[in-house]
């Protein structure tokens, strides 16, 4: 086949089957395009394909690590089907389908989709992992125990979170108050935005409030929206994402990451930077999760050379 007959897989990072078959990966993406709980702007269905399709047109080498990450392997399943009979249906789905990616001893990463999706993760990560901390990064608090009929909806994530680990919550700006009632009786370790930007907490105070195994929860509105302006809910402020990545990396030293999710982004057709910044987000956190094994690839493959 000619060169410029050659197909591009459609898979995280367009990878070959050396680095992205399901025995060769340490890493499975596992994309929910699920909305059905979104109360405001619907379209996060549409996350996981678009941040797929913007990993495909990224530089795979990491300037910041100075490594190819994806030579731990990253398989990219196909998209889970999608449920509209009840969201706890969904929650059932998710749990199973991220249960065999631990069976198999792979981290999972969920694609979403709106921020229910990380409940039924959670459960699967939970059967494996009693000693969670989770690490949640959003504008909302998502605290509520119930909303619009549901326990399952995409404003109860950490709700739910709270009843399986330890939850240390990041960039929150918007709660209810009953949210914020729940908080002043609960173990939940929230960190507000504001306090952020103004330097008066440090990623190593976020960090300290994890055990040493954590799953990371990112909803893309935890971002400022001048920079992620692609979500559903967006709250005015919000984090940077030198902010973002720098906790990231903090949370990810010393620690044992399980499992992780990246949820509600709303691709917008004009505007294909968030999509970028979502897959790269991804693309990073795998770097750090996995920053020592690439650095003993890196080694090997330099004294081969």
């Amino acid at each position: 086949m000619s060169e410029r007959a050659c197909r591009v897989p459609y898979n995280f990072c367009g990878l070959s089957p050396e680095h992205s078959s399901w025995s060769q990966s340490r890493v499975v993406i596992v994309p929910v395009p699920y909305d059905l709980t979104s109360t405001y702007i619907a379209g996060s269905r549409g996350g996981p394909a678009a941040i797929i399709s913007a990993s495909m047109n990224m530089e795979t080498f990491d300037e910041e690590l100075k490594t190819e990450t994806f030579r731990v392997g990253i398989h990219t399943q196909e998209q889970l089907e999608t449920s509209a009979a009840s969201p706890e249906l969904m929650m059932e789905v998710i749990e199973e389908a991220v249960g065999e990616v631990l069976a198999a001893n792979k981290l999972p990463i969920v694609l979403g989709g709106e921020h229910s999706i990380t409940i039924g993760a959670l459960r699967a990560v939970r059967k494996k992992h009693r000693r969670l901390s989770i690490l949640h990064f959003d504008a909302h608090a998502d605290l509520r125990d119930s909303y619009q009929g549901t326990p399952f909806s995409h404003a109860c994530a950490a709700r739910r979170a709270s009843e399986m680990g330890r939850v240390v919550q990041v960039g929150i700006r918007s709660m209810s108050a009953p949210e914020e009632q729940f908080l002043k009786n609960s173990e939940v370790q929230t960190f507000y935005a504001a306090d952020l930007a103004s330097g008066k907490v440090h990623p190593q105070e976020i960090a300290s409030r994890l055990g040493e195994e954590i799953y990371i929860s990112i909803d893309l509105d935890v971002f400022d929206p001048a920079c992620m302006p692609a979500t559903g809910t967006p709250e005015p402020g919000g984090l940077n994402w030198y902010e973002v990545i720098g906790i990231l990396r903090m949370a990810c030293e010393g620690r044992r990451v399980v499992g992780a999710d990246v949820v509600e982004l709303c691709p917008m057709p004009q505007n294909v930077a968030p999509d970028f910044l979502a897959a790269k987000l991804v693309y990073r956190l795998i770097g750090y999760i996995f920053r020592d094994k690439l650095t003993r690839i890196k080694s090997t493959e330099t004294r081969k050379k």
